[in-house]
């Protein structure tokens, strides 16, 4: 949320929005706040396009221009719909002097690159997004001070005006591609130089300034000459506030220039309503219609449907508290006789600023709930189907947050401006990559090199930036980009190079679209990324996927006193803000504040401790777990964290590891990755808990916290498993085939000798020796040399073949004595078992072996 500023600062900002105020008593004045300052969202910056060379990011604070992990340096969160966050540029990075934005517009240059023009408080700025994933600023044109402003293109000409006056402002775009944008006039002709809005009928060549003044109208200029407007006649029967003009080239109207004008008199509040002008003469305009809506306030502004029948209009002033955001549709078929034929709204109180259509849907920028896209299969009540809401704290009837949106950009991209917040880029609707992890992220890579599956999906066929599909690493040595390798279909091969074991890799996926936009898992990547062990092997000294109940956790500790929203164990409720599902692939349960749709912490904080985990043995344990935290606050105060704690007294005292934000840029209800080396905060101990506690202490503000697939592992070097020799055909198939599961560490004790494919119903005797064989014996091959010994008991077969035994590191004939198995020793294991109809017919076999390096 913006951060605060001292009284002085906000006195200065009312000042001089009012030196230029578009109409008496507006309420914008009474409503503002101070912009946000903070970091943005680029998640291109620094890492190379294909066929565009790397630009380096800046080096973050305290960091390097490696990877950025964990929570971002502010405290923003986007709760989001069916909307992507591409990019996000702040109005600090649009220019420095800025203190507010307004109006939005795109444009495409003669090569084809698309870009985005955004008002400020003090100019217009020209940002490319020829790697939407990391737009740049071309050119800052400044302009008289005003926080209203508005602007249009029309072939390769950008016209500016505002309430501070100084007519149009005429900026040539034909050598933007190379950085260069152009003022190349100041037409003041026509009257009062001062404007709310520009509309161009890019169809006859008209541009048309609307109010700026009481009672101001439309005043009209010719565009035959682009560079050098030519006023040409004026309608000031009424105020126009903002107006939308087409030509007609079919129909009983076929040739007529009409212009669709909402206002009233005064400054559009009295009388208010849609005028229908016939411009066609410029010299005499004609009223079609004068149209005043049931319960109209402030006829803000509206646009047609594509056929032209219906026209979309929003009042800026009807949303009171009581009516919620309202879209009027009105049928135009009759310029003559406009009707009002329904209105729509999603509920939401916030109120309704801009709107455009494009095909069947209507876009909106509805201040404090943000940009909301409605489907129009039926265009008398649109359905919203997505949302990003760039004023998360709430959604009253108040002058902030998104100001305009634009949606007619040929690669798709949404483009919002926000009061407060800046130039927003946007993909709205299913992304055209998708990337997933099957099983899950590994969280360990074998220190001697690994590799694992990913798929990487394209909603249609080309959408994939050929060469674009890579895995990103940090290792410690700074980022490296490695492609992915394609498997066929959707499945791509992820290989990781050898690294120094115990290093933690931090690590994502990224692939651009057709149209450069950057897509990662996670989908906060680059800011946030998952981490993994590399290792010869892990132990794992605790680890609960939430799936089977509540055992050893417990919820409360004294000094909790959350009124609501404690933490329960469930499957989590979904909405803008909040995961839909837990995190476990295929599970359905984690733990969550609060099941019930709606209900968040409140009134102050509430505590899940973990059991107590023995990691007396753990030289350097590592807690990992995944999470979810989102707060809505209108202020960025502190006090609403996530805090995780460690405790090695059995709960007696607790040390923070982190106090959890939200992430500056988080635009999804997604999951996050986090983990801790504990021995950098404490000594681990027999009796090591973890606690997670929400705290919901700022009156204006909504908690809501999860937590799922919690793990204390430690990365084990100089040991692992490896296999030996195979095994021979049995009766029941092509083998006995010997694995194992747990960690080949003394200190963990868990390792379990697992074998598959024996023959159901016999018994078999495991056994072990220090040196590795290959000699015939029964129908299969004794893989071990030298003294061998037996783990008693036997064990039987099951109906599937299976046969299972844990090794106890503690017992004979591993304990001690000849048989003794040591730190840094190696020996190979193998399974005897009985086979009575085997092919060889000696009535025994042996499975294949593992060769098992121990560590402490």
């Amino acid at each position: 949320m913006p951060l605060k500023r001292p009284l002085h600062a906000l006195c200065l900002l009312l000042l001089a929005a009012a030196s230029a105020v578009a109409h008496e008593d507006d309420p914008k004045l009474l409503d503002r706040v101070p912009p946000y300052v903070g970091p943005g969202y680029a998640p291109g910056a620094g890492l190379p396009r294909p066929g565009r060379p790397a630009r380096l990011a800046p080096a973050p604070p305290g960091g390097s221009t490696a990877l950025v992990s964990g929570v971002g340096g502010g405290d923003v969160s986007f709760p989001a719909q069916g909307v992507t966050l591409v990019s996000w540029l702040p109005l600090g990075q649009l220019d420095p002097g800025s203190t507010s934005g307004n109006d939005c517009w795109g444009y495409v240059s003669g090569s084809g690159r698309e870009y985005a023009l955004i008002g400020l408080s003090d100019g217009t700025a020209f940002v490319d997004l020829a790697d939407p994933s990391d737009p740049q600023v071309v050119s800052f044109q400044p302009g008289p001070p005003s926080l209203w402003r508005d602007v249009k293109t029309y072939q390769h000409y950008a016209y500016a005006v505002s309430e501070g006056g100084s007519g149009i402002q005429v900026f040539d775009l034909a050598a933007i591609d190379a950085g260069t944008v152009s003022l190349v006039n100041t037409i003041t002709t026509g009257g009062v130089t001062s404007s709310h809005n520009v509309a161009i009928d890019t169809q006859s060549g008209y541009l048309y300034r609307c109010g700026g003044a009481s009672d101001t109208g439309l005043r009209m200029y010719s565009l035959a000459n682009p560079a050098a407007p030519q006023y040409v006649g004026a309608w000031h029967g009424r105020y126009v506030h903002d107006a939308q003009i087409v030509t007609y080239t079919s129909g009983p109207y076929a040739g007529k220039q009409v212009a669709f004008a909402c206002g009233g008199f005064g400054n559009g509040s009295v009388g208010t309503g849609l005028t229908i002008l016939d411009v066609t003469n410029k010299n005499a305009p004609v009223v079609l219609a004068q149209y005043s809506y049931p319960g109209g306030r402030y006829s803000h502004q509206a646009w047609l449907s594509a056929d032209r029948q219906l026209l979309y209009l929003d009042d800026e002033l009807d949303e009171n508290g009581t009516l919620p955001t309202t879209t009027h549709v009105i049928d135009v078929s009759n310029l003559s006789a406009p009707v009002r034929v329904s209105t729509f709204t999603n509920g939401n109180g916030a109120i309704g600023h801009n709107l455009y259509v494009l095909g069947d849907r209507v876009y909106e920028a509805n201040y404090r709930s943000g940009l909301r896209v409605f489907d129009l299969t039926d265009p008398l009540h649109g359905v919203e189907v997505a949302a990003f809401d760039t004023w998360p704290s709430d959604d009253h009837d108040a002058f902030n947050g998104l100001w305009s949106c634009y949606p007619y950009l040929p690669s798709g991209l949404v483009l919002g401006s926000d009061l407060e917040k800046g130039l927003f880029v946007w993909h709205v609707g299913t992304p055209p990559l998708a990337f997933d992890v099957p099983g899950g992220a590994p969280t360990r890579f074998d220190a001697a090199g690994d590799a694992f599956t990913v798929t990487l999906h394209e909603a249609a066929p080309g959408d994939l930036l050929a060469g674009s599909a890579s895995l990103w690493l940090d290792a410690g040595a700074g980022l490296v980009q490695l492609p992915l390798v394609p498997l066929g279909g959707d499945a791509w091969r992820a290989d990781v190079p050898a690294t120094p074991c115990g290093a933690e890799v931090r690590w994502f996926l990224g692939a651009r679209d057709a149209g450069g936009v950057l897509w990662t898992y996670p989908p906060e990547a680059p800011f946030t990324s998952l981490r993994s062990l590399a290792s010869d092997a892990e132990g794992v000294y605790f680890a609960d996927d939430c799936e089977s109940g509540t055992a050893g956790w417990t919820v409360g500790a004294p000094g909790d006193d959350a009124t609501a929203g404690t933490w329960e164990l469930g499957d989590p409720q979904g909405g803008l803000a909040s995961p839909e599902d837990d995190h476990t692939p295929g599970g359905t349960l984690c733990w969550t504040t609060g099941l019930a749709a709606g209900v968040d912490v409140d009134g102050g904080s509430t505590s899940l401790v973990g059991p107590a985990v023995d990691l007396s043995t753990a030289s350097d344990p590592l807690l990992e777990f995944w999470y979810f935290f989102d707060k809505k606050q209108v202020n960025p105060q502190t006090i609403d964290r996530l805090r995780v704690e460690v405790s090695v007294d059995d709960g007696a005292s607790w040390t923070l590891l982190e106090s959890i934000q939200t992430t500056s840029h988080a635009s999804e209800a997604t999951w996050r990755f986090a983990s801790y080396r504990l021995a950098a905060f404490v000594t681990p101990s027999a009796t090591t808990r973890v606690r997670f506690v929400a705290a919901d202490l700022n009156v204006n503000s909504e908690v809501e916290a999860a937590v799922d697939d919690v793990r204390v592992v430690e990365a084990l070097c100089g040991c692992g498993v490896a296999p030996g020799c195979a095994a021979a055909p049995n009766s029941s198939g092509s083998g006995c085939v010997l694995s194992a599961s747990g960690a080949p560490a003394l200190g963990l004790n868990d390792l379990v000798l697992e074998a598959s494919g024996g023959v159901p119903g016999q018994f078999g005797v495991y056994f072990y020796g220090a040196a590795p064989a290959a000699a015939p014996f029964g129908d299969g091959t004794l893989c071990v040399g030298g003294a061998t010994y037996r783990l008693q008991p036997p064990v039987a077969f099951d109906a599937a073949g299976h046969g299972s035994r844990a090794l106890d590191l503690t017992a004979a004939p591993a304990a001690a004595g000849p048989g003794a198995i040591t730190a840094g020793s190696t020996h190979v294991f193998q399974l005897w078992y009985r086979d009575p109809q085997g092919p060889g017919g000696s009535g025994f076999n042996l499975s294949s072996s593992l060769v098992v390096d121990f560590c402490p």
